[in-house]
């Protein structure tokens, strides 16, 4: 007599139940690591910017714009060289260099604002300041208060990254909670 082979509903009961308690378990884990890559893209892409812009103002010693797009950051950035007439705006016939999409939706931008629409490199390789020690842009999260990563932008046009976990200074996490 041929036996026939499968499951018993209460053996495939068990198994969803134990997939459903491990999803339980695991999956706001998952997400504070999906949010936690954005906000390193995120600060990377500006890095890689700011990075493009300097090293082209000093090549081509002009003054290269790193400019958000439609007045938001969160709206993206591109940059561009301002060979026209030094207005700090993208003008017909003016090169652009790279061109930088949109920041998720849980994502916001905290910046100074002397940085408020664009910041701008020039033929020596220095940053537009207005009386600031230093420039610092900050990539917040909605979701997860407190977890952030901040471009800092020396006067002499360095940056580098600080983030939740490596420099939890207080005025970061402010900033961040202020903006949601």
């Amino acid at each position: 007599m041929n036996a026939v082979k499968g499951f018993t509903l209460t053996e495939l009961l068990m198994v969803l139940i134990i997939i459903s308690v491990t999803l339980a378990i695991g999956l706001p884990n998952f997400q504070s690591l999906i949010i936690s890559s954005r906000l390193t893209s995120s600060a990377n892409a500006m890095v890689s910017a700011l990075q493009l812009a300097r090293f082209e103002a000093l090549k081509q010693q002009k003054n290269v714009i790193i400019a958000n797009k439609n007045g938001q950051w969160e709206n993206g950035w591109i940059v561009f060289i301002d060979e026209k007439n030094q207005n700090n705006q993208l003008d017909d016939g003016e090169s652009v260099l790279a061109n930088f999409d949109s920041l998720n939706a849980n994502l916001a931008v905290q910046i100074p604002t002397a940085y408020k629409n664009y910041v701008y490199y020039d033929k020596y390789g220095r940053i537009n300041s207005e009386g600031l020690d230093n420039g610092t842009f900050s990539f917040c999260s909605s979701s997860i208060l407190g977890d952030f990563r901040s471009v800092v932008i020396a006067l002499t046009g360095r940056v580098h990254i600080e983030s939740s976990t490596t420099k939890p200074a207080a005025k970061y996490e402010t900033n961040c909670k202020e903006s949601k």
